[in-house]
């Protein structure tokens, strides 16, 4: 499979997620213009609409739902085989998803992302802001930052700090 294959499909399974264009660019630290193109690209080499675009929305159609269905899975399958590759020579990497609240994110994580990306280049930070709990499994993510989980058997938490609400 050609990079930029592999870059469409990354590129159409976030936007999928996500609803957006934009918000999947963010999310993959490139343009909205380029995720369009990748989506675009991706349409043409398979000859059917992926999306139903609007000025407000991005809705999968039928035969875009079918094939996030059959490709969704064997993409993360690829990523975590590339993942487990590179860690496996030393270097953590792949996709890492963590669900955090809005404020401790903007004040704590966020300033931090230079420095975390200078010293694990290979990992892809798919980072979730927002002020509610999270099913951690069903919604595959890896970690989460906040209090009062309901965690499900198997699951490890621990303690960061003292949290002090006003």
């Amino acid at each position: 499979m050609a990079m930029e294959s592999f870059n469409a499909l990354e590129c159409f399974i976030r936007s999928a997620e996500v609803g957006s264009f934009a918000e999947a660019a963010r999310r993959l630290s490139i343009t909205p213009a380029a995720v369009g193109k990748h989506v675009a690209q991706l349409e043409a080499r398979l000859g059917v609409r992926l999306f139903q675009r609007s000025t407000r929305k991005l809705t999968l159609t039928e035969a875009g739902q079918r094939f996030l269905g059959e490709v969704s899975d064997s993409f993360r399958t690829i990523q975590y085989a590339v993942a487990n590759l590179a860690s496996s020579e030393g270097q953590p990497a792949g996709l890492l998803r963590v669900s955090m609240g809005t404020v401790f994110g903007r004040l704590y994580v966020l300033p931090l992302l230079g420095e975390f990306l200078r010293r694990y280049p290979a990992i892809t930070p798919d980072w979730h802001f927002d002020n509610r709990q999270v099913d951690l499994i069903g919604q595959g993510f890896d970690a989460a930052i906040g209090g009062g989980f309901e965690l499900p058997p198997g699951v490890v938490a621990r303690k960061l700090t003292p949290a002090h609400r006003v």
